[in-house]
Protein backbone atom coordinates (compact mmCIF):
# COMPACT_ATOMS: atom_id res chain seq x y z
CA UNK A 1 0.00 0.00 0.00
CA UNK A 2 2.59 2.00 0.69
CA UNK A 3 4.50 1.40 -2.93
CA UNK A 4 1.11 3.09 -4.85
CA UNK A 5 -0.07 5.63 -2.52
CA UNK A 6 2.54 6.84 0.09
CA UNK A 7 0.38 5.98 2.77
CA UNK A 8 2.15 5.11 5.98
CA UNK A 9 0.26 2.58 7.90
CA UNK A 10 1.20 2.04 11.66
CA UNK A 11 0.14 -0.40 13.91
CA UNK A 12 -1.01 2.10 16.37
CA UNK A 13 -2.86 4.65 14.78
CA UNK A 14 -6.70 3.30 15.59
CA UNK A 15 -7.13 2.64 12.35
CA UNK A 16 -8.54 -0.11 10.74
CA UNK A 17 -6.05 -3.53 10.00
CA UNK A 18 -7.59 -4.99 7.88
CA UNK A 19 -9.27 -4.01 4.32
CA UNK A 20 -11.58 -5.53 2.38
CA UNK A 21 -11.44 -8.78 -0.16
CA UNK A 22 -12.71 -6.12 -3.25
CA UNK A 23 -9.99 -3.69 -1.96
CA UNK A 24 -6.91 -6.58 -1.81
CA UNK A 25 -7.30 -7.88 -5.23
CA UNK A 26 -7.15 -4.51 -6.49
CA UNK A 27 -3.95 -3.39 -4.51
CA UNK A 28 -2.44 -6.41 -5.76
CA UNK A 29 -2.86 -5.59 -9.31
CA UNK A 30 -1.56 -2.29 -9.06
CA UNK A 31 1.28 -3.34 -6.65
CA UNK A 32 2.16 -5.70 -9.75
CA UNK A 33 1.99 -2.92 -12.15
CA UNK A 34 4.20 -0.42 -10.27
CA UNK A 35 6.86 -3.59 -10.19
CA UNK A 36 6.41 -4.26 -13.59
CA UNK A 37 6.87 0.12 -14.69
CA UNK A 38 9.72 0.08 -12.33
CA UNK A 39 11.53 -3.59 -14.15
CA UNK A 40 10.83 -2.34 -17.68
CA UNK A 41 11.76 1.32 -17.16
CA UNK A 42 15.34 -0.20 -15.61
CA UNK A 43 15.76 -2.30 -18.76
CA UNK A 44 14.86 0.12 -21.24
CA UNK A 45 17.60 2.61 -20.20
CA UNK A 46 20.33 0.15 -20.21
CA UNK A 47 19.08 -0.90 -23.77
CA UNK A 48 19.64 3.45 -24.49
CA UNK A 49 22.82 3.32 -23.20
CA UNK A 50 24.08 0.78 -25.73
CA UNK A 51 22.59 1.69 -28.54
CA UNK A 52 25.51 4.02 -29.17
CA UNK A 53 27.74 1.51 -29.68
CA UNK A 54 26.16 -1.11 -32.36
CA UNK A 55 29.08 -3.38 -32.40
CA UNK A 56 29.35 -3.87 -29.05
CA UNK A 57 28.15 -7.06 -27.68
CA UNK A 58 25.33 -6.64 -24.84
CA UNK A 59 24.49 -8.33 -21.80
CA UNK A 60 21.02 -9.64 -21.69
CA UNK A 61 19.09 -12.14 -19.35
CA UNK A 62 19.85 -15.72 -19.91
CA UNK A 63 15.93 -16.51 -19.20
CA UNK A 64 12.48 -14.75 -19.35
CA UNK A 65 12.26 -12.33 -17.16
CA UNK A 66 9.71 -13.21 -14.30
CA UNK A 67 8.10 -10.97 -11.82
CA UNK A 68 7.29 -12.42 -8.08
CA UNK A 69 5.41 -10.25 -6.38
CA UNK A 70 6.12 -11.45 -2.08
CA UNK A 71 2.99 -9.74 0.02
CA UNK A 72 3.30 -8.97 2.98
CA UNK A 73 1.05 -7.84 5.84
CA UNK A 74 -1.25 -4.71 5.75
CA UNK A 75 -0.22 -3.34 8.78
CA UNK A 76 3.46 -3.67 8.24
CA UNK A 77 5.61 -0.25 7.98
CA UNK A 78 9.05 -2.08 7.30
CA UNK A 79 10.17 -1.11 3.57
CA UNK A 80 13.35 -2.93 3.42
CA UNK A 81 11.59 -4.71 0.43
CA UNK A 82 10.08 -2.48 -1.36
CA UNK A 83 12.71 -3.31 -4.44
CA UNK A 84 12.63 -7.12 -3.94
CA UNK A 85 10.66 -7.63 -6.55
CA UNK A 86 13.37 -5.66 -9.52
CA UNK A 87 16.12 -8.05 -11.16
CA UNK A 88 19.14 -8.19 -9.79
CA UNK A 89 22.13 -6.42 -10.87
CA UNK A 90 24.22 -9.34 -10.48
CA UNK A 91 22.25 -11.88 -12.15
CA UNK A 92 24.12 -14.16 -14.67
CA UNK A 93 24.79 -12.46 -18.30
CA UNK A 94 25.52 -14.26 -21.16
CA UNK A 95 26.77 -12.06 -23.86
CA UNK A 96 24.86 -11.73 -27.66
CA UNK A 97 25.36 -9.54 -30.63
CA UNK A 98 23.14 -6.81 -30.76
CA UNK A 99 21.10 -8.06 -33.93
CA UNK A 100 20.41 -11.15 -31.54
CA UNK A 101 19.56 -8.74 -28.89
CA UNK A 102 17.23 -6.91 -30.72
CA UNK A 103 15.57 -9.96 -32.41
CA UNK A 104 15.33 -11.88 -28.78
CA UNK A 105 13.68 -8.93 -27.23
CA UNK A 106 10.87 -9.24 -29.89
CA UNK A 107 10.17 -12.79 -29.01
CA UNK A 108 9.84 -12.09 -25.04
CA UNK A 109 6.86 -12.81 -23.75
CA UNK A 110 5.48 -11.71 -20.44
CA UNK A 111 3.00 -14.32 -18.48
CA UNK A 112 0.73 -12.88 -16.20
CA UNK A 113 -1.04 -15.26 -14.46
CA UNK A 114 -3.31 -14.48 -11.39
CA UNK A 115 -3.17 -16.89 -8.66
CA UNK A 116 -6.09 -17.09 -5.54
CA UNK A 117 -4.82 -16.38 -2.39
CA UNK A 118 -5.84 -20.01 -0.64
CA UNK A 119 -6.45 -19.07 3.21
CA UNK A 120 -5.72 -22.48 5.21
CA UNK A 121 -7.99 -23.06 7.93
CA UNK A 122 -5.99 -23.23 11.31
CA UNK A 123 -7.18 -25.16 13.55
CA UNK A 124 -7.22 -23.22 17.16
CA UNK A 125 -8.62 -27.02 19.38
CA UNK A 126 -11.83 -28.60 19.45
CA UNK A 127 -14.79 -26.84 19.90
CA UNK A 128 -16.88 -27.93 22.42
CA UNK A 129 -20.90 -28.48 22.39
CA UNK A 130 -22.47 -26.02 25.34
CA UNK A 131 -25.36 -28.74 25.63
CA UNK A 132 -23.64 -32.24 25.96
CA UNK A 133 -20.27 -31.07 25.86
CA UNK A 134 -19.39 -33.21 22.89
CA UNK A 135 -15.96 -31.83 20.96
CA UNK A 136 -15.95 -30.98 17.57
CA UNK A 137 -12.99 -30.42 14.82
CA UNK A 138 -13.96 -27.48 13.67
CA UNK A 139 -17.08 -24.96 13.41
CA UNK A 140 -18.98 -26.44 10.47
CA UNK A 141 -19.13 -29.81 12.66
CA UNK A 142 -20.04 -27.81 15.63
CA UNK A 143 -23.17 -26.41 13.50
CA UNK A 144 -23.87 -29.72 12.20
CA UNK A 145 -23.87 -31.28 15.88
CA UNK A 146 -26.17 -28.72 17.16
CA UNK A 147 -28.95 -29.60 14.75
CA UNK A 148 -29.42 -32.80 16.68
CA UNK A 149 -30.27 -30.52 19.71
CA UNK A 150 -32.43 -28.12 17.91
CA UNK A 151 -34.07 -31.20 15.77
CA UNK A 152 -33.50 -28.52 12.57
CA UNK A 153 -32.91 -30.69 9.07
CA UNK A 154 -32.85 -28.13 6.43
CA UNK A 155 -32.34 -30.34 3.99
CA UNK A 156 -34.98 -32.20 2.17
CA UNK A 157 -35.37 -34.51 -0.59
CA UNK A 158 -36.82 -33.83 -3.79
CA UNK A 159 -38.61 -36.65 -4.08
CA UNK A 160 -40.23 -37.58 -0.89
CA UNK A 161 -40.90 -35.79 2.62
CA UNK A 162 -37.59 -36.85 4.35
CA UNK A 163 -35.15 -34.06 5.76
CA UNK A 164 -31.77 -34.57 7.16
CA UNK A 165 -29.15 -32.33 9.39
CA UNK A 166 -26.61 -32.45 6.49
CA UNK A 167 -25.72 -32.66 2.94
CA UNK A 168 -23.74 -35.86 2.70
CA UNK A 169 -26.95 -38.03 4.59
CA UNK A 170 -29.63 -36.34 1.95
CA UNK A 171 -27.16 -37.69 -0.88
CA UNK A 172 -27.02 -41.59 0.62
CA UNK A 173 -30.87 -41.51 1.25
CA UNK A 174 -31.30 -40.16 -2.28
CA UNK A 175 -28.55 -42.69 -3.36
CA UNK A 176 -29.85 -45.93 -1.69
CA UNK A 177 -33.83 -44.73 -2.34
CA UNK A 178 -34.14 -42.80 -5.23
CA UNK A 179 -31.30 -43.92 -7.40
CA UNK A 180 -31.50 -46.98 -9.56
CA UNK A 181 -27.82 -48.69 -9.02
CA UNK A 182 -26.58 -52.26 -9.04
CA UNK A 183 -24.45 -54.17 -6.96
CA UNK A 184 -21.66 -54.41 -8.87
CA UNK A 185 -18.95 -54.89 -6.24
CA UNK A 186 -18.86 -58.59 -5.15
CA UNK A 187 -17.03 -59.50 -2.22
CA UNK A 188 -14.70 -62.67 -3.20
CA UNK A 189 -14.98 -64.31 -0.08
CA UNK A 190 -18.83 -64.11 0.57
CA UNK A 191 -20.29 -63.21 -3.15
CA UNK A 192 -22.70 -60.79 -1.22
CA UNK A 193 -22.66 -57.83 -3.31
CA UNK A 194 -21.97 -53.90 -3.07
CA UNK A 195 -22.93 -50.60 -4.83
CA UNK A 196 -19.54 -49.13 -4.05
CA UNK A 197 -15.64 -50.62 -3.83
CA UNK A 198 -15.67 -48.88 -0.02
CA UNK A 199 -18.48 -50.99 0.34
CA UNK A 200 -16.41 -53.77 0.21
CA UNK A 201 -13.46 -52.84 1.76
CA UNK A 202 -15.62 -52.13 4.97
CA UNK A 203 -17.34 -55.00 4.56
CA UNK A 204 -13.97 -57.56 4.28
CA UNK A 205 -13.27 -56.20 7.94
CA UNK A 206 -15.98 -58.61 8.86
CA UNK A 207 -14.23 -61.59 6.90
CA UNK A 208 -10.13 -60.34 8.16
CA UNK A 209 -11.38 -59.72 11.76
CA UNK A 210 -9.35 -56.10 11.55
CA UNK A 211 -10.82 -53.16 13.62
CA UNK A 212 -8.80 -50.13 13.21
CA UNK A 213 -11.55 -48.01 14.94
CA UNK A 214 -11.10 -48.27 19.29
CA UNK A 215 -12.23 -46.59 21.84
CA UNK A 216 -9.87 -44.00 24.01
CA UNK A 217 -12.72 -44.67 26.88
CA UNK A 218 -12.65 -48.86 26.99
CA UNK A 219 -11.00 -51.49 25.43
CA UNK A 220 -13.53 -52.10 22.90
CA UNK A 221 -12.88 -51.74 19.04
CA UNK A 222 -14.92 -51.30 15.95
CA UNK A 223 -14.33 -51.75 12.57
CA UNK A 224 -16.61 -48.57 11.44
CA UNK A 225 -16.09 -45.05 12.61
CA UNK A 226 -19.50 -44.38 13.06
CA UNK A 227 -20.36 -47.63 15.28
CA UNK A 228 -17.43 -46.18 17.45
CA UNK A 229 -19.18 -42.67 17.50
CA UNK A 230 -22.67 -44.20 18.77
CA UNK A 231 -20.46 -46.33 21.28
CA UNK A 232 -18.75 -43.31 22.36
CA UNK A 233 -22.18 -41.75 23.10
CA UNK A 234 -22.27 -44.43 26.00
CA UNK A 235 -19.25 -42.34 27.69
CA UNK A 236 -20.80 -38.90 27.35
CA UNK A 237 -24.34 -39.25 28.04
CA UNK A 238 -25.25 -37.62 24.95
CA UNK A 239 -28.57 -38.50 23.67
CA UNK A 240 -29.36 -36.51 20.48
CA UNK A 241 -32.08 -38.31 19.38
CA UNK A 242 -35.51 -37.23 21.01
CA UNK A 243 -39.08 -38.23 20.79
CA UNK A 244 -41.67 -35.95 19.63
CA UNK A 245 -44.45 -37.69 21.74
CA UNK A 246 -42.73 -37.88 25.13
CA UNK A 247 -39.45 -36.25 25.34
CA UNK A 248 -37.35 -39.26 26.16
CA UNK A 249 -33.80 -38.97 24.65
CA UNK A 250 -32.24 -41.60 23.14
CA UNK A 251 -28.37 -42.33 22.45
CA UNK A 252 -29.20 -43.92 18.07
CA UNK A 253 -31.79 -43.20 16.17
CA UNK A 254 -32.63 -46.85 16.29
CA UNK A 255 -33.00 -46.94 19.61
CA UNK A 256 -35.66 -44.36 19.04
CA UNK A 257 -37.48 -46.17 16.63
CA UNK A 258 -37.63 -48.44 19.14
CA UNK A 259 -39.05 -47.06 21.59
CA UNK A 260 -41.85 -45.00 18.72
CA UNK A 261 -43.25 -48.94 18.27
CA UNK A 262 -44.40 -48.06 21.99
CA UNK A 263 -46.92 -44.88 20.86
CA UNK A 264 -48.50 -47.21 18.39
CA UNK A 265 -50.98 -50.09 18.20
CA UNK A 266 -50.13 -51.40 15.04
CA UNK A 267 -48.74 -55.09 14.62
CA UNK A 268 -46.80 -54.75 11.52
CA UNK A 269 -45.17 -57.76 11.79
CA UNK A 270 -46.69 -61.37 11.81
CA UNK A 271 -45.80 -64.93 11.52
CA UNK A 272 -45.28 -66.70 8.30
CA UNK A 273 -47.09 -69.83 9.77
CA UNK A 274 -49.73 -69.39 11.94
CA UNK A 275 -49.71 -65.46 11.18
CA UNK A 276 -49.83 -64.37 15.06
CA UNK A 277 -49.31 -60.73 14.87
CA UNK A 278 -46.24 -58.75 16.71
CA UNK A 279 -45.55 -55.46 17.14
CA UNK A 280 -41.46 -55.74 18.17
CA UNK A 281 -39.12 -57.99 16.00
CA UNK A 282 -37.58 -59.69 19.11
CA UNK A 283 -40.76 -61.60 19.98
CA UNK A 284 -41.72 -62.66 16.56
CA UNK A 285 -37.74 -64.27 16.52
CA UNK A 286 -38.72 -65.68 20.02
CA UNK A 287 -42.04 -67.10 18.40
CA UNK A 288 -40.56 -68.61 15.47
CA UNK A 289 -38.24 -71.03 17.82
CA UNK A 290 -42.05 -72.72 18.62
CA UNK A 291 -42.41 -74.26 14.90
CA UNK A 292 -38.35 -74.65 14.15
CA UNK A 293 -37.33 -75.93 17.45
CA UNK A 294 -40.24 -76.68 19.90
CA UNK A 295 -39.79 -78.01 22.74
CA UNK A 296 -35.91 -76.95 23.07
CA UNK A 297 -35.94 -76.64 26.87
CA UNK A 298 -35.46 -79.21 28.79
CA UNK A 299 -36.00 -79.39 32.85
CA UNK A 300 -32.55 -81.26 34.00
CA UNK A 301 -34.50 -82.34 37.23
CA UNK A 302 -37.82 -84.39 35.96
CA UNK A 303 -37.21 -84.34 31.97
CA UNK A 304 -40.24 -82.03 31.21
CA UNK A 305 -39.77 -79.74 28.06
CA UNK A 306 -40.71 -76.61 27.09
CA UNK A 307 -40.90 -73.82 24.48
CA UNK A 308 -39.52 -71.02 25.74
CA UNK A 309 -37.02 -70.67 28.16
CA UNK A 310 -38.85 -68.44 30.61
CA UNK A 311 -40.95 -71.22 31.08
CA UNK A 312 -38.69 -73.17 32.32
CA UNK A 313 -37.78 -71.07 34.70
CA UNK A 314 -41.36 -70.73 35.95
CA UNK A 315 -41.43 -74.54 36.19
CA UNK A 316 -38.39 -74.97 38.27
CA UNK A 317 -39.20 -72.16 40.66
CA UNK A 318 -42.45 -73.79 41.29
CA UNK A 319 -41.71 -77.16 41.61
CA UNK A 320 -37.64 -77.99 42.05
CA UNK A 321 -36.65 -74.88 44.26
CA UNK A 322 -36.01 -74.72 48.07
CA UNK A 323 -39.04 -72.43 48.64
CA UNK A 324 -41.11 -74.47 46.60
CA UNK A 325 -44.09 -77.09 47.76
CA UNK A 326 -47.50 -79.24 46.70
CA UNK A 327 -50.42 -77.41 48.16
CA UNK A 328 -52.31 -80.19 49.81
CA UNK A 329 -55.84 -77.33 49.72
CA UNK A 330 -55.93 -76.33 46.29
CA UNK A 331 -53.49 -79.42 44.78
CA UNK A 332 -51.08 -77.15 42.98
CA UNK A 333 -47.37 -76.83 42.82
CA UNK A 334 -46.07 -73.22 44.21
CA UNK A 335 -43.16 -71.37 43.87
CA UNK A 336 -43.19 -70.15 47.43
CA UNK A 337 -45.22 -72.20 50.02
CA UNK A 338 -44.91 -70.56 52.79
CA UNK A 339 -46.15 -66.94 50.92
CA UNK A 340 -49.11 -69.32 49.03
CA UNK A 341 -50.06 -70.22 52.36
CA UNK A 342 -51.63 -66.70 53.16
CA UNK A 343 -53.82 -66.68 50.32
CA UNK A 344 -55.98 -69.49 52.37
CA UNK A 345 -55.14 -67.69 55.65
CA UNK A 346 -56.40 -63.99 54.35
CA UNK A 347 -52.93 -62.76 55.21
CA UNK A 348 -51.45 -60.01 53.67
CA UNK A 349 -48.26 -58.83 55.37
CA UNK A 350 -47.10 -56.13 53.25
CA UNK A 351 -48.69 -52.82 53.76
CA UNK A 352 -49.48 -49.94 51.36
CA UNK A 353 -48.15 -46.63 53.07
CA UNK A 354 -50.20 -44.71 50.92
CA UNK A 355 -53.48 -46.21 51.95
CA UNK A 356 -55.00 -49.16 54.07
CA UNK A 357 -54.39 -51.66 51.17
CA UNK A 358 -52.53 -54.98 52.05
CA UNK A 359 -50.23 -57.73 49.70
CA UNK A 360 -48.46 -61.07 49.86
CA UNK A 361 -45.92 -60.59 47.95
CA UNK A 362 -43.17 -57.49 46.99
CA UNK A 363 -44.33 -57.04 43.16
CA UNK A 364 -47.67 -56.94 44.26
CA UNK A 365 -46.93 -53.65 46.53
CA UNK A 366 -44.82 -52.18 44.00
CA UNK A 367 -47.61 -52.09 41.59
CA UNK A 368 -50.20 -51.19 43.43
CA UNK A 369 -48.02 -48.06 44.35
CA UNK A 370 -47.17 -47.17 40.63
CA UNK A 371 -50.63 -47.68 39.40
CA UNK A 372 -53.03 -46.20 42.10
CA UNK A 373 -50.71 -43.34 43.51
CA UNK A 374 -47.85 -42.24 41.41
CA UNK A 375 -48.76 -42.70 37.79
CA UNK A 376 -52.24 -43.13 37.74
CA UNK A 377 -52.95 -40.87 35.01
CA UNK A 378 -49.76 -41.38 32.71
CA UNK A 379 -51.61 -42.82 29.48
CA UNK A 380 -54.40 -40.58 28.45
CA UNK A 381 -56.44 -41.88 25.81
CA UNK A 382 -56.35 -39.50 21.95
CA UNK A 383 -59.82 -40.39 20.59
CA UNK A 384 -61.58 -37.25 20.04
CA UNK A 385 -63.93 -36.73 22.95
CA UNK A 386 -62.28 -39.28 25.39
CA UNK A 387 -60.92 -38.01 28.59
CA UNK A 388 -60.00 -41.68 30.26
CA UNK A 389 -56.67 -42.25 31.66
CA UNK A 390 -54.87 -45.20 32.66
CA UNK A 391 -51.77 -46.16 34.37
CA UNK A 392 -50.36 -48.82 31.98
CA UNK A 393 -50.25 -49.11 28.39
CA UNK A 394 -51.98 -52.72 28.23
CA UNK A 395 -55.44 -50.93 29.91
CA UNK A 396 -54.80 -48.29 27.24
CA UNK A 397 -54.82 -50.33 24.89
CA UNK A 398 -57.31 -52.97 25.73
CA UNK A 399 -59.49 -49.47 26.23
CA UNK A 400 -59.18 -48.51 22.94
CA UNK A 401 -59.62 -52.06 21.14
CA UNK A 402 -63.22 -52.26 23.37
CA UNK A 403 -64.31 -49.03 23.02
CA UNK A 404 -63.31 -47.07 20.07
CA UNK A 405 -62.06 -49.27 17.63
CA UNK A 406 -64.56 -52.61 18.30
CA UNK A 407 -61.39 -54.85 17.13
CA UNK A 408 -61.17 -58.44 18.57
CA UNK A 409 -57.71 -59.26 18.65
CA UNK A 410 -57.89 -62.11 20.18
CA UNK A 411 -60.50 -65.00 18.76
CA UNK A 412 -60.71 -68.45 19.67
CA UNK A 413 -59.95 -71.46 17.49
CA UNK A 414 -62.31 -73.62 18.57
CA UNK A 415 -65.62 -71.53 19.34
CA UNK A 416 -66.68 -68.19 17.92
CA UNK A 417 -65.52 -66.22 20.81
CA UNK A 418 -63.19 -63.53 20.99
CA UNK A 419 -61.14 -61.82 23.12
CA UNK A 420 -59.75 -58.36 23.57
CA UNK A 421 -56.85 -59.62 26.00
CA UNK A 422 -54.52 -62.62 25.25
CA UNK A 423 -55.55 -63.44 29.29
CA UNK A 424 -58.71 -63.66 28.96
CA UNK A 425 -58.27 -66.24 25.81
CA UNK A 426 -55.56 -68.26 27.74
CA UNK A 427 -58.27 -68.67 30.76
CA UNK A 428 -61.24 -69.36 28.09
CA UNK A 429 -59.21 -72.21 26.31
CA UNK A 430 -58.00 -73.76 29.23
CA UNK A 431 -61.43 -73.50 31.86
CA UNK A 432 -63.38 -74.55 28.09
CA UNK A 433 -61.49 -76.65 25.90
CA UNK A 434 -59.61 -77.91 28.48
CA UNK A 435 -56.05 -76.87 26.32
CA UNK A 436 -53.36 -74.47 26.91
CA UNK A 437 -52.98 -71.49 24.93
CA UNK A 438 -49.41 -71.97 22.79
CA UNK A 439 -48.85 -69.12 20.57
CA UNK A 440 -47.28 -65.59 22.30
CA UNK A 441 -48.48 -62.35 21.20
Amino acid sequence: MYCCSKVSIGEDDGLPAFICANCEEELGAAFRFVAKCEATDKTFRSLMAWSHYPDTVLPVLKHETKIEVKEEDICSTDLDHKYDDVPDDDAPLELLPIHQLKLESRTVKHSKKSYKKHVKYKNTGPHRCLVCGRECASPSALAVHMRYHTGEAPYCCSSCDKKYKDQGSLKRHVDRNHTQRERNFICETCGKGFFSKNDVKIHMRIHTGETPYSCNECPRQFTQVSAMLRHKRTHTGEKPHKCSKCCKQFSTKDQLNYHQLSHSTEKSLSCAICNTPFKYKNNLKKHMLMHTAPNNFVCNHCGRTFNYKGNLKIHIDRSHSEKSGFCNICSKNVSNYEVHTWRHTGQRPLKCDTCSSGFLDLKSLTKHINYRHKNPDKFECSYEGCSMKFPSRPMLEFHIAKQHERRISFPCDRCSRGFYRKNDLARHKLGTHKERLHTAV
